[in-house]
């Protein structure tokens, strides 16, 4: 049976002991009870997974001694999702699964086709909430990685990724499928780019391959932008992992 599991940043990583704090130690503490003694298991998003014994809980706090620690290597190819911004109960079920799926970093993309548009004061709150959700998908799959999240960028901002191989799912005539597309030799990292709904404009489409991103197909259906989102990462997963 896995244990309860529990997050802390990586920058709050302190051998031989941890303390949980704000939502965590109220997860911890108060929701599901624990008590020193109990068992659970931390993890600081980036690999290191430790099982430790709870030693004090307070209001606040919950403090606990390392007992095991391990960590996961990163995947040889990472792979950098660039989805257009699009509706909020989609887009998080896009990051969800992102998360699932093993995706290194999260950049969404502001489109001339974007329907959501946010100030700086919503954007850190947007930010706040996603890069939550993401942590409680990884508490969820027990994976040891949480992708890193990027602040939305302007599309001509967002086409300068860098990567080793950057790919554009994208209904055109010059598409090939993502195996075709594949290099013989592994890259170390792959951007893919996601239109929003209604997808890319033409100039956009033409300045994403002017900046080097390739197209590809995902098949002969249509698929909405979170699905492409997901369907490309998986496709990937299995091809380079």
């Amino acid at each position: 049976m896995s244990l309860p599991r529990f997050h802390i940043s990586a920058s709050d990583w302190t051998t031989p002991h941890l303390t949980l704090t704000g939502d965590e130690a109220q997860h911890c503490g108060r929701v599901m009870r624990k008590q020193p003694g109990d068992t659970i298991e931390i993890f600081d998003g980036a690999g290191r997974v430790a099982v430790c014994e709870i030693t004090h809980v307070t209001k606040s706090t919950v403090q606990a001694r390392i007992t095991a620690e391990t960590r996961v290597e990163p995947f040889q190819t990472s792979i950098h999702l660039l989805p257009a911004l699009i509706k909020a109960e989609p887009f998080e079920w896009l990051l969800e699964k992102a998360v699932e799926l093993g995706a290194a970093s999260i950049q969404p993309i502001i489109t001339e086709r974007t329907v959501i548009h946010l100030d700086a004061a919503q954007t850190e709150k947007k930010l706040a909430k996603w890069r939550r959700h993401m942590i409680e998908s990884a508490k969820q799959c027990h994976t040891p990685f949480v992708p890193e999240l990027h602040a939305p960028l302007a599309f001509i901002a967002g086409v300068k990724f860098e990567a080793g191989l950057k790919l554009i799912p994208a209904l055109s005539e010059h598409s090939r499928t993502l195996k075709q597309a594949l290099p013989a030799d592994k890259p170390s990292s792959v951007a893919v780019l996601i239109g929003p709904e209604g997808d890319f404009t033409a100039e956009e489409e033409a300045q994403a391959f002017a900046a080097g991103f390739v197209p590809v197909t995902l098949g002969p259906l249509v698929l909405r932008a979170e699905t492409a989102s997901i369907a490309t990462l998986a496709i990937l997963g299995h091809e380079l992992r």
